[in-house]
């Protein structure tokens, strides 16, 4: 079975970034091609678009310790965050993309993010 971390760039990494028409566009077709609605239409999703290897320094000296085993990231990442607006699962989802930066907060296990907290 794939590790926490594995389903965590499954998730929320795509890089060199998925290209797509617009945001909206480029949730609409991630969240099929990472098969991430297959019973329900998730109401958000974030797709961070830079390189594993920072990702996985937030859980190292690229974060800061918040509490317990969330850490913050130190720098912020281009990412784009999906909103659900209407549409059925498996592959029929529409999402409202928005591009942004953020810094994000996940939590960590054997330094190495298997959950995105929050974008911060």
């Amino acid at each position: 079975p794939e590790t926490s971390w594995e389903a965590f760039q499954n998730k929320h990494i795509d890089y060199p970034r998925t290209r797509a028409s617009n945001p909206s566009a480029y949730c609409n077709l991630m969240m099929v091609k990472r098969n991430l609605n297959p019973i329900r239409c998730k109401p958000r999703n974030t797709f961070i678009n830079h390189d594993n290897e920072s990702v996985l320094q937030v859980c190292g000296n690229g974060g800061t310790r918040w509490q317990g085993n969330f850490y913050d990231s130190n720098e912020s990442f281009p990412m784009i965050d999906c909103r659900y607006t209407d549409g059925k699962p498996p592959k029929d989802c529409k999402y409202k993309g928005t591009e942004t930066s953020k810094r994000i907060r996940v939590a960590c296990e054997e330094k190495k993010p298997v959950h995105l907290e929050k974008l911060l």
